[in-house]
């Protein structure tokens, strides 16, 4: 084959799906990238980049469709005519999102982790239904255009129809934008979230840079009210409130436990899954806590506290069954969490559980900061996408847990970071949770224990 070039159209078969979500098959012995493909898809591509060591292309026909994509017709039809990018899997049955996600996750572990094969226990699978958002980013242009956007693009993709927001959302929308439009032109994003069963919405219009500028924007909010939100405000790009109306937190109950959530602090997105995570948080704890004592954890990246919650029911049991110390930290630096932290806390302390310690701190500065005598018994771990920092990875050596709870949504960092603790540690149990279907983003808790020293 002759050297390829941008804007040259091939054709091949999908091998196999890689961290990113994009297809992979090889062209004259070179890697080849494919977004929008799927394994088994025969394609004709068009080269956006090419190098001696990888091409890249985005995905012009589907020639023959493999076992894992859905047929046309059940496709979204934004999906169907390329104009929102809000998922990048849409043309992935859900039926295959198991083995697409656990290639992934393992791959990932194998080659950047070095991992092998028979240290990792076999995974355990959770998959989700459709129309599962609770919290959403949603881009407004001053065009009034609400929505995601349009794939490789600054363009906002008018929502009307979707397959990852909840189908209660999609039926406020119009609303919604009549709601908006009274305000005037103007650009930014609207953060939304809403309880499990989509009766109660709040909203936050966050203004995009200078919009916050115009005089009136407060007095407009004062006259023209929540609207079709439970609670609803707008804040300036640096995040001061200009007006509100209404709550800014909301309840959700997830696994028999009451967590008070804002519309900008962090927690879990998926309405249907929240149950089930809840529940391998607390089996996964349950299987590192035997026989921890003293019983001394930390909550490193908290949030508003939903895996703190499973980690304070823990430690009610080893304080009552052995009487043992117990000390809890939960650790968060975002100001919003911060404070529906506190007040979970606080409110979880009342109905009988220990309370735990919050700490307002980066992961960074907390275990720097740490010189306690007490052995740590626990240690859990969510953080962003980019998963743990250096100083991070290196505070959790030197402190050396008995046992980790690490939690993520990008497989490469997770690998990334389970390569540096591999020497001290051992993965001992795998859950994957589909709490981003019609994505190639998949949820991985794993529970890792120190190894023994000779």
């Amino acid at each position: 084959m002759a050297e390829l070039r941008p804007g040259d159209v091939v054709e091949a078969v999908i091998e196999r799906v890689v961290p990113g979500g994009e297809g992979l098959t090889r062209l004259a012995g070179v890697v080849t990238l494919v977004s929008g493909a799927l394994p088994g898809d025969r394609v004709r591509a068009r080269v956006t980049e090419a190098s001696r060591r990888l091409v890249r292309g985005v995905l012009e026909e589907v020639v023959a469709a493999g076992e894992a994509r859905r047929p046309d017709g059940e496709l979204c039809p934004r999906a169907r005519d390329a104009s929102c990018g809000g998922c990048d899997w849409p043309a992935a049955r859900l039926e295959a999102h198991r083995e697409l996600k656990t290639s992934l996750v393992l791959d990932a572990l194998r080659r950047i982790a070095g991992l092998r094969s028979e240290e990792l226990p076999e995974p355990a699978w959770h998959g989700s239904p459709r129309n599962y958002r609770l919290r959403n980013r949603l881009h407004l242009d001053r065009e009034g255009r609400l929505g995601f956007f349009a794939p490789r693009s600054k363009v906002v993709s008018n929502l009307e129809v979707c397959e990852i927001v909840s189908n209660a959302l999609l039926a406020r929308l119009p609303a919604i934008r009549a709601h908006l439009e009274r305000f005037g032109p103007m650009e930014g994003e609207l953060w939304t979230l809403e309880d499990r069963e989509g009766k109660t919405l709040l909203g936050e219009l966050r203004l995009g840079e200078g919009e916050g500028e115009r005089p009136g924007i407060s007095l407009k909010v004062k006259e023209r009210g929540r609207g079709p939100f439970d609670g609803f405000r707008v804040v300036d790009s640096g995040g001061r409130v200009l007006g509100a109306d209404g709550p800014a937190s909301l309840a959700i109950i997830a696994g028999g436990a009451l967590f008070d959530v804002s519309v900008d602090s962090f927690f879990q997105g998926n309405l249907f899954l929240l149950d089930i995570f809840l529940e391998e948080i607390r089996t996964a704890l349950r299987a590192a806590g035997e026989g921890l004592r003293p019983f001394r954890a930390v909550d490193l990246y908290a949030g508003v506290g939903f895996m703190t919650r499973p980690l304070l029911e823990l430690a009610a049991e080893a304080k009552g069954a052995a009487g043992c110390a117990v000390e809890v930290t939960a650790v968060e630096i975002d100001k919003t969490s911060s404070h529906s932290l506190s007040k979970n806390l606080q409110t979880w302390h009342a109905e009988g559980l220990p309370l735990a310690r919050a700490m307002r701190s980066s992961a960074e500065s907390f275990l720097h900061s740490q010189k306690s005598p007490l052995p740590l018994s626990l240690l859990l771990a969510d953080p962003p996408r980019a998963g743990l920092s250096p100083e991070v990875r290196k505070g959790i050596l030197r402190l050396a847990p008995r046992q980790l709870l690490m939690v993520s949504c990008d497989p490469p960092t997770l690998a990334r970071d389970l390569a540096a603790l591999k020497s001290r540690y051992a993965v001992e149990r795998l859950t994957l949770l589909d709490l981003f279907p019609q994505t190639h983003h998949v949820e991985t808790i794993a529970l890792l224990a120190r190894r023994k020293v000779g």
